[in-house]
């Protein structure tokens, strides 16, 4: 994509691989860079708001209430300064998706244990 190239919400919703929905709902809460307009008055966005999306929607997957991705946000927009926060922040997160993806694991195992099982012929297994 070129870099100068401007996207209307529903082009910018595609590429970010999110709902229209879920684009406006981050203009709601502040997570987005303060929306810009087109003459027509229809919000455009650029590569840089593609890339601060698609970031935040990671983030969001990964388990970040919009609590927090505000408070991230924030300090991004700060600046330099909240860089020791801000890594904190991904350190915090970071741990919790390593607990999840642990608990994933286990709901693995049991998935294969009664897989195991049924296929041995034993369907009474719960």
């Amino acid at each position: 994509m070129d870099k100068n190239q401007l996207m209307r919400i529903g082009a910018f919703a595609k590429a970010a691989n999110v709902t229209i929905r879920t684009v406006r709902y981050y203009l709601e809460c502040g997570l987005l860079p303060p929306e810009k307009r087109n003459e027509n008055n229809q919000r455009i966005f650029n590569d840089e708001d593609l890339h601060w999306i698609t970031n935040l929607h990671y983030l969001r997957e990964a388990g970040m209430s919009i609590v927090e991705l505000q408070h991230y946000t924030t300090l991004v927009r700060e600046g330099d300064s909240s860089l020791p926060q801000r890594i904190e922040l991904m350190r915090e997160q970071r741990k919790r998706v390593i607990a999840s993806i642990a608990d994933k694991q286990e709901q693995l195992k049991v998935i294969d244990h009664k897989l195991e099982r049924y296929l041995a012929g034993d369907s009474a297994v719960m």
